[in-house]
């Protein structure tokens, strides 16, 4: 019994230690909240896009806004419970665990929505754009690697 409390604690603790680095990432500016509209269009401005090309992708990104907001106070409202549950006097592992999937699949449909915007923005983009877009992609990945000290998520 007393195994399986020390699990279930240590389990709670990886939880919160994962989402307090992930969401103070995001609340630095450099998380994923920002790339679902301006941070996704400071990207957009390198590609030098024709008036046409802006004018679809404003219109793809204003078609998105209400659901990137919703998405987004859905996630924020995940976040504050987790972190309610998790700072009681003792918190219950379940509780916990039970906040982190909401948490987690409400910024797994933040990702699928910018994935499906991305999508769009690319089918409006000449093949020299895409090529620049993804060398810009990976740049911004690399940096990120190295800011965090991981080849990704298998290196952590």
């Amino acid at each position: 019994m007393k195994k399986l409390a020390i699990r279930n604690s240590a389990l709670a603790v990886a939880l919160m230690f994962t989402l307090g680095v992930t969401l103070a990432s995001a609340q630095d500016g450099s998380g994923h909240h920002k790339m679902g509209g301006f941070g996704m269009m400071r990207g957009l401005s390198r590609l030098n896009l024709t008036d046409a090309q802006k004018n679809d992708v404003r219109q793809i990104m204003d078609a998105k806004k209400a659901t990137f907001e919703s998405l987004h106070q859905q996630a924020r409202a995940n976040w504050d419970a987790l972190q309610t549950v998790s700072e009681s006097s003792s918190p219950e592992p379940a509780a916990v665990g039970a906040a982190f999937l909401k948490l987690k699949a409400s910024r797994q449909a933040l990702r699928a929505e910018r994935e499906g915007v991305m999508q769009q923005i690319r089918s409006i983009l000449t093949t020299d754009q895409k090529n620049q877009l993804d060398t810009m992609k990976q740049e911004r990945r690399q940096r990120f690697q190295e800011h965090m000290g991981t080849d990704g998520p298998s290196g952590r």
